[in-house]
């Protein structure tokens, strides 16, 4: 199940910013930690976004973050990070990418990550994240 999010996958990052403005969550941006993008703390409900990222990356990092705030995720649980870094990544694939969209960029780009992602607004990372689970969906 899909969290019921006020965003879609066609709002750019300014768009997605405003249509959560009434959520019970704060989100500023922040130079964070080389390696990091995005983090939320479930304690202070607040959302950070490195500030250096593209606004691909800032829309696909936003909506991650916003997953784990959706489902209350605690960052400091080692026991159940793993698990829901996992539906984390798995949901923001499936909220961002359109599947006719993405397999029409996929035939007119012939396979290419970057430009499929371009397209789409998204980052490699979230396009190979919507692969890895069309390939592992029930069947």
């Amino acid at each position: 199940n899909l969290p019921d999010l006020p965003i879609d996958r066609h709002m750019t990052y300014g768009d997605m910013r405003r249509a959560i403005v009434g959520l019970p969550v704060a989100v500023s941006s922040a130079l964070l930690p080389e390696g990091w993008q995005g983090a939320y703390c479930d304690e202070d409900k607040v959302i950070l976004i490195d500030r250096r990222l593209t606004y691909s990356g800032k829309r696909c990092t936003l909506v991650h973050e916003l997953v784990h705030w959706w489902y209350g995720d605690h960052a400091c649980d080692p026991s159940s990070r793993a698990k829901s870094e996992c539906r984390t990544r798995r949901q923001t694939a499936l909220l961002l990418v359109d599947p006719i969209e993405c397999g029409t960029l996929e035939r007119m780009y012939e396979g290419n990550m970057w430009r499929m992602a371009g397209g789409m607004n998204i980052t490699t990372d979230v396009l190979l994240d919507y692969r890895k689970t069309l390939k592992t969906a029930p069947r």
